[in-house]
């Protein structure tokens, strides 16, 4: 037998196969299915680079499919999200009779709302994740601040409670550059928070390519990494858009409309939220 030819043939088959690898993780979407990271080779491929940059993918998150080619999507400031008018200032002190105080904040843009009589809130099951995402929507429908278009960001839970977000929504996507929190303690319902923002339709232009969820997750492994933390697990990875206000001006606050751009949003067992730009792959700060 030649040996020589028999080593060569066999560096030519590994380099082959680790170039199909490598396409089928980082390759565009379109001509070939395996460029989604589903299957259950490519799979636990991802979680052992995962794993060895200190970040875990467990078996029950799912790994998002990429997505068509997306366009950015302009959405403008609500101060007032139940309003259809971009101008609606919340006022100081009872917010319509409604039995809550609210305050605005300039520099955050937030609109800060408490009950009037927090003794007569329902007490809430701060371990029960139905009850708690109930009894926010409750109170948000009780007092008129629930959009038509929203979506159920997350439930997270805090040293003093828990806190459940929603997010406005657009063609089915969360649009996470705002949101409505709503505060729970034990006792019940103790504020609400709000930072609107009112999609108003895709940017004028071609789409452009989506890169794969599974770039993302290594690309925020890396930057955890370099940053020395401990090893996180992995809770949540969705698709949708974010992006703050410009800070190309002076103040944000001169800012009511702004494009977001498509992100893959990767939240941690910590409650941490990054988001990965899905066009370049940046960590979007």
């Amino acid at each position: 037998m030649d040996w020589t030819r028999a080593r060569a043939i066999l560096l030519a088959a590994f380099a082959v196969v680790n170039l199909i690898l490598a396409y089928s993780l980082w390759g565009p979407k379109g001509e070939m299915d395996p460029s989604e990271p589903t299957a259950r080779s490519q799979l636990v491929q991802l979680r052992a680079r995962l794993d060895e940059r200190g970040l875990l993918l467990p078996s029950g998150v799912t790994v998002p499919t990429t997505p068509a080619p997306m366009r950015f999507l302009r959405v403008e400031f609500r101060q007032d999200p139940t309003k259809s008018g971009s101008s609606g200032e919340v006022s100081e002190g009872a917010a319509d009779g409604a039995g809550l105080r609210a305050r605005y904040d300039a520099g955050t843009r937030e609109t800060v709302l408490v009950p009037v009589n927090r003794d007569e809130q329902t007490p809430v099951d701060l371990s029960d994740r139905v009850a708690l995402r109930e009894a926010a929507e409750d109170f948000l429908r009780e007092h008129g601040l629930l959009p038509a278009e929203v979506q159920l960001s997350g439930i997270f839970l805090r040293e003093d409670g828990a806190m459940v977000e929603f997010v406005p929504a657009f063609e089915g996507l969360p649009v996470f550059s705002g949101y409505l929190r709503v505060y729970l303690s034990a006792q019940g319902i103790e504020r609400v928070v709000q930072h609107w923002v009112e999609p108003v339709g895709f940017k004028d232009g071609a789409a452009k390519a989506v890169r794969p969820a599974a770039e993302a997750l290594l690309r925020l492994a890396g930057h955890l990494q370099a940053g020395g933390e401990h090893v996180r697990t992995i809770v949540d990875v969705r698709l949708g858009y974010y992006s703050g206000p410009s800070v190309t001006v002076p103040e944000a606050e001169e800012i009511s409309a702004w494009d977001t751009v498509p992100v893959w949003r990767i939240t941690l067992d910590n409650g941490q939220v990054y988001y990965v730009n899905a066009f370049n792959g940046e960590l979007e700060s």
